[in-house]
């Protein structure tokens, strides 16, 4: 992420990845505010690119990751067309899961929230993969809970 990225919508904090992304009609409520469930779906794509990044794939026959829990903090409401700033990283893992980190930022914090994510194999709990482990600490500063 660039510092001017940091300084144009106000991230505190370091982050693995980050994206523009600009709010669509189909992410907003009546009200013309981000739907609260829009939130968690707008990082689906940024949780693909992680895992990939990793040197991994999704495949059915490939460990993968699997959302177990979630928790969301709402700060403030954002609308229709507002241009934000979406952040990852990855501060910890165990053998067979790790915590991804969210935000969305625009003028500051706008909504964070924390995920565990569980690497399955054929429904199974699985070792994350041993390069993808290497990486997360290497790269990414995950340190082992």
């Amino acid at each position: 992420m660039t510092g001017s990225m940091t300084e144009e919508f106000g991230v505190q904090g370091e982050w693995t990845l980050a994206k523009r992304h600009t709010i669509r009609w189909a992410e907003c409520d009546l009200y013309g505010h981000v739907n609260h469930a829009a939130y968690l779906i707008m990082f689906e794509d940024m949780r693909i690119e992680h895992w990939a990044s990793l040197g991994q794939v999704l495949r059915a026959d490939a460990p993968g990751p699997v959302v177990a829990k979630l928790e969301a903090r709402y700060v403030r409401a954002i609308g229709f067309q507002e241009e934000v700033l979406l952040t990852l990283r990855c501060p910890s893992l165990r053998r067979t899961s790790y915590v991804h980190d969210y935000a969305v930022w625009k003028n500051g914090l706008v909504f964070e929230c924390q995920a565990l994510l569980v690497c399955v194999k054929d429904g199974v709990s699985t070792p994350i993969p041993d390069e993808a482990r290497r990486l997360m600490v290497e790269r990414d500063g995950a340190r082992q809970a």
